[in-house]
C-alpha cells in the first residue's frame, strides 16, 4: 500500500492532483482547499483505497487529517469520497464539533444526514479526544501581530489544517490580513496566503 509520495505536482483538479514521481504519474484525490499548485513539490501522506475495479488514492496535508479521515471511513455509511466531502471542514473544527457534541452541527457537513451525525459522536468521540492535544498543540500560540478576530481565527484554523505549522501559519495569516484587511472574506484570505507560497 502507499503510504506518502514525494514528488511534483504536474496537473490538478479541484478535487485530484497528478504527482510525478520520478517519472510516474499518481492521481491523488484531495479536498477543494488542497493548496499544492502545478509544479510544486510536495510530500503528501496517502491513503489507498482498493476497489474490485479500482485502485484510488487520497492525499492529506499532514498525518492528522489522514488519520481522521482512517477513522471516517470506519462509520458505517461513510466511505472514502464521503469522508473526503466531510473533510472540506478544516479538521480542528470537525474534532471540534464532535468533541462538544453538536449534531446539528453536524449535520449540515457535506454528505452527513442526522443519522450519520449521531453514528459519528457514537463511533469517533473516544477516538478524538486523544487527538484533541496534537491540534491544540499546533494552534495554541497565536502572535501578537495577528488580530484576535473570528476571521483571523478561521484563517489560522484553515492554514493549519493545510499543512502550514507554527510561525510559519501566523506570519502567513498576519500577511493576508494585514493584505487584504479583516473585513476580507476568509476565501479571499485563503487564496492570498496560499498564492504567497510557503
Amino acid at each position: 500500500m502507499i503510504g506518502r509520495l514525494r514528488g511534483e505536482v504536474i496537473d490538478r483538479s479541484a478535487t485530484s492532483i497528478l504527482v510525478d514521481v520520478q517519472g510516474v504519474g499518481y492521481q491523488v484525490h484531495v479536498t477543494a482547499q488542497c493548496p499544492y499548485r502545478i509544479g510544486e513539490r510536495i510530500d503528501v501522506h496517502i491513503h489507498t483505497n482498493v476497489r474490485d475495479d479500482a485502485i484510488q488514492l487520497f492525499g492529506f496535508a499532514d498525518a492528522i487529517e489522514r488519520e481522521v479521515f482512517h477513522y471516517l471511513i470506519g462509520v458505517q455509511s461513510v466511505g472514502p469520497v464521503k469522508a473526503m466531502a466531510i473533510l472540506q471542514t478544516p479538521v480542528a473544527d470537525f474534532i471540534e464539533l464532535v468533541l462538544r457534541r453538536e449534531p446539528a452541527r453536524l449535520a449540515k457537513l457535506p454528505g452527513v444526514g442526522k443519522k450519520t451525525a449521531e453514528r459519528i459522536l457514537i463511533d469517533l468521540y473516544d477516538k478524538l479526544q486523544n487527538l484533541a492535544p496534537s491540534i491544540a498543540a499546533s494552534t495554541e500560540n497565536t502572535p501578537s501581530n495577528l488580530p484576535a478576530s473570528a476571521v483571523a481565527k478561521d484563517l489560522m484554523s484553515a492554514l493549519v489544517n493545510l499543512g502550514y505549522r507554527g510561525a510559519v501559519a501566523e506570519e502567513t495569516a498576519a500577511a493576508a490580513i494585514a493584505r487584504l484587511g479583516e473585513d476580507a472574506s476568509l476565501e479571499a484570505l485563503i487564496k492570498d496566503a496560499l498564492s504567497k507560497g510557503r
